[in-house]
């Protein structure tokens, strides 16, 4: 039945018996984990519904092969990354069992492949849907037409509680639902798109929200990315070509590794601020409170550490520190020759980051930082800024750094290298 002859009681209760069949579909839950490591790459269609058929190919075929190129990438290039396909061959799987294989996986990411197609031939370019309102017919259409493989199942009616793909009204109800991973979907989505358009010259058709059911019974961030129109005859080729796959699978796998880098650093982030949250406490529960500014003079600037074991890495010093307190240092001979701090002496550095991978201090990130260093401790690299062997200097450095953006700076202390309280540093200190 057209929705537009639809009574408005007939309406209301499609909505209805739409809505009872999602609310008993999984839920998107937050993107769990601090590391992108499974993801489920779905090619579209397959078996006996061969998707959508330009002259010479069937979208099944062609989005299997780029499907099993993007794979391989992965696992060539980040062999940290799990892939699963929801198939590998040209068989028919369900809609319900797609998002299934991605659920029970517990996969971090969802990327659906498919071909789009259009009665106009001369419609180009590609585009990559979320979960979504359709706000243009154009969108609904797409939907409706990937949606149409449900049509193909045994007893479909059942476990799509009598979803009618080609009713208006069906996805009125599917819009109502929005997934938690929204923006983490678009974040990926725009990075598909930017890959296509930057890098491969393709028409941008942007992104888009529609009411696909595969993205919407999936439980993490997940797309459905159109490599073009199968429809128009020179993209056809382009998509059967070996070098146009080639072109094609590389552009997602690109997307798909800068999603991951950078989901995988803004993780880093919170994971350093709620570590120097835990341990700001701790010293300022043992007296590392900061005191108010102090004048400072700066102190030794620090050879960056390349030791990488379970201990804190060694620190020397290139200059004697600038303060009326520090003991005359005696240089030790060396190829070339480096002078070493006396044993026994207590140096106060800031730490002001925290990673869980060894970052070089060269790092662009710290190029505001005065005098950054790193030492391994507990498992994470700690970055710390200055180095002073005057407890106050080192708060008043401190207090500087929480002014520029580092909120959670504190002081830590060191003795011959090795990460100490500031009790125990204040205690060593006294005569």
């Amino acid at each position: 039945m057209k929705y537009a002859l639809m009574t408005g009681i007939e309406r209301i209760l499609t909505l209805f018996v739409v809505v009872l069949a999602l609310v008993a579909s999984p839920q998107a839950k937050a993107q769990k984990g601090s590391k992108i490591t499974t993801v489920v790459i779905d090619p579209g269609h397959g078996g006996r519904d061969p998707g959508a058929v330009g002259r010479k190919s069937k979208e099944k075929d062609i989005v299997l092969d780029v499907a099993k190129r993007t794979g391989r990438l992965i696992q060539q290039n980040l062999p940290d990354v799990k892939v699963i396909y929801t198939r590998t061959t040209d068989e028919f799987v369900e809609l319900h069992r797609r998002a299934a294989i991605a659920n029970q996986a517990e996969a971090d990411l969802f990327i659906s492949i498919h071909c789009n197609a259009s009665k106009d031939s001369r419609a180009i370019g590609a585009e990559t849907f979320v979960m979504g309102e359709h706000r243009t017919n154009a969108n609904l259409e797409v939907a409706k037409l990937e949606n149409a493989s449900i049509l193909l199942e045994d007893n479909y009616s059942e476990e799509y509680g009598d979803f009618d793909p080609n009713s208006t009204a069906a996805y009125i109800a599917l819009s109502l639902f929005q997934s938690e991973n929204k923006n983490q979907s678009i974040r990926l989505a725009q990075n598909v798109q930017e890959q296509f358009t930057k890098r491969l010259g393709r028409k941008d058709r942007s992104v888009q929200q529609a009411g696909f059911l595969v993205l919407y019974r999936t439980t993490m961030p997940s797309v459905l990315v159109e490599l073009g129109f199968i429809t128009n005859p020179e993209e056809e080729a382009f998509m059967m070509s070996d070098e146009g796959k080639n072109y094609l699978s590389s552009a997602i796998y690109r997307a798909f590794r800068d999603y991951k880098q950078q989901f995988e650093r803004e993780n880093a982030t919170s994971v350093i601020t709620r570590e120097m949250r835990e341990e700001a406490v701790r010293a300022e529960n043992t007296g590392t409170i900061a005191a108010g500014p102090q004048p400072s003079t700066p102190g030794n600037i620090e050879t960056p550490s390349r030791t990488r074991s379970n201990t804190p890495a060694t620190t020397q010093s290139n200059t004697p520190a600038r303060t009326t307190t520090a003991p005359k240092q005696e240089p030790v001979r060396q190829n070339p020759p480096k002078p070493q701090q006396n044993p026994g002496k207590i140096v106060y550095k800031v730490q002001f980051a925290t990673f869980p991978q060894d970052i070089p201090v060269s790092d662009k990130r710290f190029r505001n930082v005065q005098q950054p260093d790193k030492y391994f401790h507990k498992g994470l690299y700690k970055y710390t800024s200055g180095n002073f062997v005057n407890y106050r200097e080192a708060v008043n450095h401190q207090n500087q750094l929480r002014k520029s953006g580092y909120a959670d700076a504190f002081v830590v202390a060191f003795l011959n290298g090795q990460r100490i309280t500031i009790d125990e540093a204040q205690k060593s200190a006294r005569p």
